[in-house]
């Protein structure tokens, strides 16, 4: 293979990157700069710098495009061989950074979609933005709401995406969530270790405002809001609004026995001598705002009864405690004839204690006594029968 001609003098690489760091340098060692405050100068080079990346990305990539060596032929996954090759096809590509532009050869053949090889070497994904993009948007989404992701996301990168958006990017990150699990789970077998490892569940559920189509039942006719679902309502406004998002969890873990003096130490010594919690193997995780409590949890056992068809293991059960998610796991455990554990978070006791000790003790240095006093006897087993 041979380096695709192209006409017309070459350029400099990293021309522009270049110019871009000696305009900075310039300025700043000019005389506004230098009698700027610390605050500009920080302003100025985060800004300045952000450009000079991208402008480095673009330079690397167009010296990627110099260097492309054209095919005699490429074959698609339809089986149709390309044989007609055309240069300086063009994508953008929306980074961290800033946009950039990709050029690459574009393979054709009548009647079928080009082909570009240099996409599937750098990896671009098929949409307009980048995959460390696309994964400081799902992170960022995940930890809030939309418009809170929105403002971090300009304040780390300086790009500006719109809500919708975001949104489109934060469910196409989540929307093979089940095949990555389903494969991560495939290779945990029917128990690990002789049967001798715990099979640990675990559920969680919360509210989430919905408009009156996407309700599972409609509520009952009442008078209608002056204002449309959001997450300022008040409690009473969000009555018969919401559906409950179901998140389960299933994993296998080894034993790891521990006393209240390694979850709650009470000095240096017992901190020092602190033994390690169990640690997740395995861990397959579902979540769905379309099925309910009832639903999830069947699919949670069916996956349990996958890797321990004959409840060999001991079935742990994590829950906050809610009424109805215990239920929903006692009577799918007794139609499948199968034993369970069920543990209660403890950080949801915490809380529950200091929302009691507000009431019992007027000084904080009382209350936090009183709370860990009292958690170290409940995870004693000296709980009040």
């Amino acid at each position: 293979m041979t380096l695709y001609p192209h006409s017309g003098p070459e350029p400099c690489e990293f021309a522009a990157s270049r110019t871009q760091f000696d305009q900075i340098v310039a300025r700043l060692s000019g005389e506004e700069m230098l009698a700027c405050t610390q605050a500009d100068l920080e302003d100025y080079v985060t800004a300045a710098g952000r450009e000079l990346q991208r402008l480095l990305m673009q330079d690397q990539l167009d010296a990627r495009a110099v260097r492309e060596q054209r095919r005699d032929q490429v074959t698609g996954a339809d089986g149709t061989v390309r044989t007609r090759a055309e240069p300086g096809h063009r994508r953008l590509v929306a980074t961290t950074v800033g946009r950039v532009e990709v050029q690459r050869i574009a393979y054709r053949a009548p009647g079928v979609g080009n082909l570009h090889p240099a996409d599937a070497r750098l990896a671009l994904p098929q949409r307009l933005y980048s995959f460390p993009l696309r994964r400081a948007v799902a992170q960022r989404v995940a930890a809030g709401s939309l418009r809170s992701a929105r403002e971090a996301i300009i304040e780390a990168t300086g790009q500006h995406l719109g809500t919708r958006q975001l949104m489109a990017t934060a469910v196409a990150a989540a929307a093979d969530i089940r095949d990555f699990y389903s494969d991560r789970a495939a290779t945990a077998g029917p128990g690990l270790a002789g049967g001798r490892d715990l099979l640990v569940f675990s559920i969680d559920a919360t509210g989430v405002n919905m408009i009156p189509a996407a309700l599972r039942a409609q509520p009952a006719p009442r008078q209608p809001s002056p204002q449309p679902p959001s997450a300022q309502l008040a409690r009473r406004e969000r009555t018969g609004r919401a559906r409950m998002a179901v998140v389960t969890a299933l994993y296998d873990t080894p034993p790891a026995p521990r006393t209240a003096a390694d979850v709650l130490p009470a000095n240096a010594s017992e901190r020092a001598a602190r033994r390690n919690g169990p640690r997740a193997q395995h861990r397959q995780v579902s979540a769905s705002l379309e099925h309910g409590t009832a639903e999830m949890v069947t699919t949670l056992f069916d996956h349990a009864e996958a890797r321990d068809p004959r409840h060999e293991r001991r079935w742990v059960v994590l829950v906050d405690g809610a009424n109805h998610q215990l239920d929903c796991l006692q009577r799918e455990a007794q139609h499948r004839s199968v034993h369970i554990d069920i543990i209660i978070d403890f950080i949801h006791v915490l809380e529950y204690l200091w929302k009691a000790t507000e009431d019992l003790h007027p000084s904080h240095q009382a209350r936090a006594a009183f709370v860990h006093h009292t958690a170290r006897d409940l995870l004693q087993g000296h709980a009040p029968a």
